[in-house]
């Protein structure tokens, strides 16, 4: 059963947007546009930061990308490879945390059954790629269905894939350009987990009211489901009669442009009332 229909992020309590500490956020078709990250979205992480809300993107992007974005981008920390892991970045001690849910034991395992997988995705399904971010991975397969594939492939191409790592008991998502998979128990929701405990000392339903998700496609069902203040882009608007766990909120605009409009409205209502009036500081 379905939870609800999404509200217009313009519906948004303050109450809600002044307790927001974190945002966990999706990067690809979420924040980025077309492929690109563009400066409007980079320029909202900056000012989410100087705002004091704690970004961590939550993406299946590889390792490499993931080793960049803690160092490089204004965000506490980032969640990479569908929760295999996460990076944050100690500037004052130009130190790297990297805490991974399986051991290196574990990893070396999965890489080499996954190997398997390759091998019959290629082969059964022609017109499928391997990612060309696969070299910078160190826990998942992602195989591209249409960020590098022109034409992208086709629904019975892609369920042509997701059976192929079914019959080879790996797990996967499917994300808005590749279907990512991997062996091991872990996925997003429980990295998010380990990434509160770890940082805030609290679990994720303790610190329910403070955080918030934004995202785009299928592979973002399991933290609509455990975050409450969750938000969709409006391109999440073509998979929600799909979904079971659907956001609370969704944008009128696609992509990084909803995702600012939804950082927008946040900011703005973290200083007004519950009627709309500007809060001055002191008052209640």
């Amino acid at each position: 059963m379905k939870n609800g229909v999404p509200q217009p992020i313009q519906s948004i309590p303050p109450s809600v947007c002044r307790n927001i500490g974190y945002l966990f956020t999706d990067i690809d078709d979420t924040i980025t546009d077309r492929g690109l990250l563009v400066p409007a979205s980079y320029g909202m992480l900056w000012v989410l930061h100087e705002a004091g809300i704690g970004v961590v993107p939550v993406t299946g992007r590889p390792a490499g990308w993931c080793d960049h974005i803690a160092r490089m981008w204004p965000v506490k920390g980032i969640i990479g490879e569908n929760g295999a892991f996460y990076f944050t970045y100690d500037r004052k001690k130009k130190k790297m945390k990297r805490v991974y849910l399986l051991s290196e034991e574990e990893r070396l395992s999965g890489r080499e059954k996954l190997e398997a997988i390759r091998s019959r995705v290629l082969r059964e399904i022609p017109r499928a790629r391997i990612a060309a971010d696969q070299e910078y991975r160190l826990t998942d397969l992602a195989i591209d269905f249409c960020e590098d594939v022109v034409p992208p492939l086709t629904k019975n191409e892609i369920e042509g894939i997701c059976s192929v790592i079914s019959e080879e008991g790996a797990a996967y998502k499917i994300s808005s350009i590749h279907i990512n998979c991997w062996y091991g128990l872990f996925d997003k929701v429980a990295c998010v987990k380990r990434f509160l405990q770890d940082t805030e000392g609290d679990s994720i339903e303790g610190l329910r009211e403070t955080i918030a998700y934004t995202g785009d496609s299928p592979n973002d069902e399991p933290l609509f489901k455990e975050i409450r203040t969750s938000i969709g882009v409006a391109n999440i608007s073509r998979f929600l009669p799909d979904l079971h766990y659907l956001p609370a909120y969704i944008t009128e605009h696609e992509s990084a442009l909803g995702f600012c409009e939804a950082m927008r409205i946040i900011l703005r209502k973290r200083v007004e009332g519950e009627s709309g009036e500007v809060i001055v500081s002191g008052e209640k």
